[in-house]
């Protein structure tokens, strides 16, 4: 007698375009079998795609049959059963064996004579046919939505997917948690495990409701998708979708996560190592802590003390406390400080440079447009090498990330002048301000001088 194990399997990769559920599959083959008066083992599912080899229930299918637990299979149709030639020829082949005694379809025709596997066989290359075929148009697609600056997956948290236009869209709810992630984390006192808690507050979680991986955070932070560059297949894209996340931000974060990565190693807490050197030797200074006791008053009492290291030679200076070191750095520093009237002076001509800078930005903006020209340029060349195979992939691809990164900054560039002007404008402005509070902050008591003068 025939024994058939009814098999039914709905592909993961296409939900939306079945034809028919699992559910319904198996309806139609009791009806079917009930219709032909077949003997059906059992019924086994699974929802995974036939285009690869890795089906566990479908191994499992043909290992019954090994075993003689039933020698035929009842399925929906013949691409239930295989899409890639492996699976298909390992059917062909049980069948030529006398494994497999018969397939049941109630969709297609199936008679296990030399004329019925022949038309199996070249049923199961068109289904292959179309799988790779499809395969093709999928990554045609993808390469015609990278070349117009459009991401081809799933849009990063910050973003939605516009079904309709097919582009990626800012979220306009989401977009302001992430941006306000992005600033947090600038701040430099949140962890990874706090951006991941601060998501999960606002509604942004894994499907489950539990908190976003912190790889997936880290993810998050490092994704240059939000300064306008797409990382697709190891290649680098110049993205057209808008940006929420201003570069300047981006880059701090980068900085901050580098340095939690890489820390600098620290030997001690002392405040003021590092910062000067013996006047009379020119040694680099050491600290220690020495500990008093004072039983019926104080306590345990700690002091800091500093001392040149006397590696080069003798050197005469004795040890000084750590509140004379901080008087004789305040000295210096209001010594150093920068005098009203000059400050004022100096930021009037800032200005006057600050107009003259805004006159030569145009030259400046145009200088760099001839450069994105040229990485164009170099780019289509590039390109034309790499088709003509003259070029190696491996090295077409590193180039090509390089000239689409040097193109992005270069944009960046260009935007910044368009605001703000020239960088170093900025920077010696906030060196000017910093200069003439300079004598404030060292006659103030307890205002932490390192932390006020950032050194």
């Amino acid at each position: 007698m025939i024994k058939y194990i009814a098999y039914c399997r709905k592909s993961t990769d296409e939900k939306e375009k079945q034809v028919l559920s699992i559910e319904s599959q198996i309806e139609e083959l009791k009806e079917f079998a009930t219709k032909e008066k077949l003997q059906i083992v059992c019924f086994l599912t699974e929802s995974r795609t036939a285009k690869s080899l890795g089906r566990p229930v479908f191994e499992e299918v043909i290992q019954k049959i090994e075993k003689g637990e039933a020698n035929a299979i009842l399925s929906w149709h013949p691409d239930r059963l295989a899409r890639n030639s492996v699976d298909g020829g390992k059917i062909v082949y049980l069948l030529d064996t006398g494994k497999f005694l018969d397939l049941k379809f109630p969709t297609f025709w199936f008679d296990n004579t030399p004329q019925g596997k022949f038309m199996l066989s070249i049923a199961f290359g068109q289904f292959k046919y179309y799988v790779d075929n499809l395969s093709e148009n999928v990554k045609r697609g993808n390469r015609q939505k990278l070349r117009k600056g459009i991401l081809p997956n799933k849009a990063p948290y910050g973003y939605l997917n516009e079904p309709r236009l097919r582009t990626i869209e800012v979220d306009s709810a989401k977009s302001k948690i992430v941006k306000k992630v992005f600033e947090l984390f600038a701040e430099g006192e949140s962890s990874i495990a706090d951006i991941s808690r601060f998501f999960q507050k606002f509604g942004i979680t894994r499907y489950s409701g539990k908190m976003l991986h912190l790889d997936t955070v880290k993810r998050i932070l490092t994704n240059k998708f939000y300064i306008g560059i797409i990382n697709f297949g190891g290649e680098i894209y110049e993205g057209t979708q808008e940006l929420f996340i201003p570069p300047e931000l981006f880059g701090k974060v980068q900085k901050i996560l580098e340095a939690r990565e890489h820390p600098k190693p620290r030997r001690n807490s002392f405040t003021f190592l590092g910062l000067a050197k013996c006047a009379e030797c020119g040694c680099s200074i050491t600290a220690e802590v020495k500990h008093k006791c004072y039983p019926t008053t104080r306590g345990n009492v700690d002091y800091i003390y500093y001392r040149c290291t006397k590696k080069k030679t003798d050197c005469s200076q004795n040890y000084l406390q750590e509140e004379l070191v901080e008087q004789q750095l305040r000295a210096i520093v209001e010594k150093a400080s920068l005098p009203a009237s000059w400050a004022k002076l100096w930021l009037e001509r800032l200005d006057k440079e600050e107009t003259k800078e805004k006159e030569n930005g145009e030259s400046q903006i145009t200088r760099f447009s001839l450069e994105i020209q040229q990485i164009d340029q170099k780019l289509d060349r590039l390109l034309e090498g790499y088709l003509d195979q003259i070029v190696d992939p491996q090295i077409y691809q590193q180039k090509k990330n390089e000239l689409v990164e040097l193109k992005i900054k270069l944009k960046e560039k260009m935007t910044s002048i368009s605001k703000n002007g020239s960088e170093w404008l900025g920077l010696m402005r906030e060196f000017i301000e910093l200069a003439a509070a300079a004598a404030k902050i060292a006659r103030a008591k307890h205002n932490k001088l390192v932390a006020k003068l950032n050194l």
